[in-house]
């Protein structure tokens, strides 16, 4: 293996910038990193069936040693050791590791510096950001697939981001989703007002003037956004690319509404109170259009003065259905009707589990490469090497992607189960990416330093 790696070394002999000089080592124990020489290394030893490297000399000491004492070290007996034993004994293929709870406390004295810190902090704290522990992601290929899983635990679940994701069930939202969707991106929480409540709260602490204006401006135009706009909505919320993106890309958002009438009457609200505010300024304005079909109420929003702009919408079966025409909302509700959903979509339910189970508490779906039409692709040929092989790629190379996220508790695990892998980085290709050995300077920056 030494060989092959100085063969592949010797290509790039001449290219060296931004590349660390690679040293091989013969024995960690008795090596000496220079002290003169400012040019960056990269440390590689390799031992019987053993390959170690690192920019430090003392990590690989450090391994020298651990193998010197059977592998027992004062990491063996951590949690954290243990957390990735788990991954490890389930059979893994590519892991990335990260300790954040370390992390976090060892940033933690080089925020206090700053004069805001002590509000930044409360604010981070607030959205759970600082109870974060670990992140663990395990990448492997099975039988043609490449899955992958990541998971984000945290030591309190019960305020910010983790309390935000409801638990894994069904996403009716994804009913009124084409199987021709292109991006499709959903979620459910576990109460939008109390969602606001936090995002509220994190406003106060990082601008209480802020705060206090917008009290002002929500008492004198007589409107609570907690009250009047998330408490009327359900838990489930999804947006897609449905249909093509020329000359109007064809957007696509559902919303679970428990109380519509509520709602509607918040959103007439605040359409009067932005047509005052634009006849003062000598706009037209916003302008309601309502068409009864078949028993709903369709409702356009139009305005003159932005292009004639629309938003249409309607509500039904406990969701509110919105698109750039009534065209699409009305082929949205007949295909709905129809059974034809994304939810059965074989492309779709190609990237699930194996159990089939479509619950899940966030989703993210993509058919990019149905982005682009065959003629932009031919079109391409006439670019330049670069973008055009990136077009090529997008319509040709990149499959279709399902991930997925289960909020459980104080974690959060994402998964995907995709030929080639998420966005077709396989662990080949995360492996064999170029300027892999930048990956140095990435670490480096995000741990911090002290220069």
């Amino acid at each position: 293996f030494r060989q092959l790696l100085e063969q592949e070394i010797a290509k790039y002999a001449g290219d060296k910038k931004g590349r660390p000089e690679i040293v091989f080592v013969e024995n960690p124990m008795s090596a000496v990193a220079p002290s003169d020489d400012k040019h960056e290394k990269l440390y590689v030893w390799i031992q019987e069936n053993l390959l170690v490297a690192s920019p430090k000399l003392e990590q690989l000491q450090g391994v020298g040693i651990a193998i010197g004492n059977g592998n027992v070290t004062s990491f063996t007996a951590t949690p954290f050791r243990n957390r990735i034993a788990e991954i490890y004994n389930a059979g893994a293929g590519l892991v990335v590791a990260a300790n954040l709870e370390k992390v976090v406390a060892a940033t933690k004295a080089e925020r206090t510096k700053g004069a805001n810190a002590e509000k930044q902090e409360n604010a981070l704290n607030k959205l759970g950001i600082l109870s974060v522990k670990y992140f663990v992601l395990d990448q492997k290929d099975t039988n043609g697939k490449t899955h992958t899983q990541a998971s984000l635990s945290f030591n309190d679940a019960q305020r910010g981001i983790p309390s935000w994701l409801a638990a894994p069930g069904p996403m009716g939202s994804l009913e009124y989703i084409s199987p021709d969707a292109n991006v499709v991106a959903g979620f459910v929480v576990k109460n939008p007002a109390t969602l606001v409540d936090d995002l509220l709260g994190v406003l106060e602490t990082v601008s209480p003037d802020l705060r206090k204006n917008l009290d002002k401006l929500q008492t004198d135009h007589g409107l609570n956004i907690r009250d009047d706009i998330a408490a009327p909505l359900g838990g489930e919320f999804a947006f897609a690319i449905d249909g093509p993106i020329l000359p109007t890309p064809s957007w696509k958002m559902v919303f679970e509404v428990n109380d519509p009438a509520h709602l509607q009457q918040t959103l007439e609200r605040v359409v009067t109170d932005v047509n005052k505010q634009a006849a003062y300024f000598g706009k037209s304005g916003l302008t309601w259009e309502k068409a009864d079909v078949g028993g709903r109420t369709y409702y356009t929003l139009s305005s003159v003065d932005f292009g004639a702009l629309q938003v249409n919408y309607v509500y039904t079966n406990g969701y509110m259905i919105v698109g750039p025409s009534k065209a699409l909302v009305e082929r949205t509700l007949r295909s709905q009707e129809n059974g034809l959903s994304l939810l059965r979509s074989a492309k779709f339910t190609a990237g699930l589990p194996a159990d089939g189970n479509a619950n899940f508490s966030a989703v993210f779906y993509h058919n990019i490469g149905g982005l682009v039409p065959a003629g932009v692709a031919t079109a391409a040929q006439n670019l330049q090497s670069g973008p055009q092989e990136a077009i090529k790629s997008i319509a040709s190379d990149m499959p279709p992607t399902l991930a997925y996220a289960y909020a459980q508790g104080d974690s959060i695990t994402f998964m995907a189960n995709t030929e080639g892998g998420p966005f077709g980085l396989g662990p080949a290709t995360l492996l064999g990416m170029p300027n892999a050995l930048e990956m140095q300077h990435i670490i480096q920056r995000g741990m911090g330093s002290n220069k």
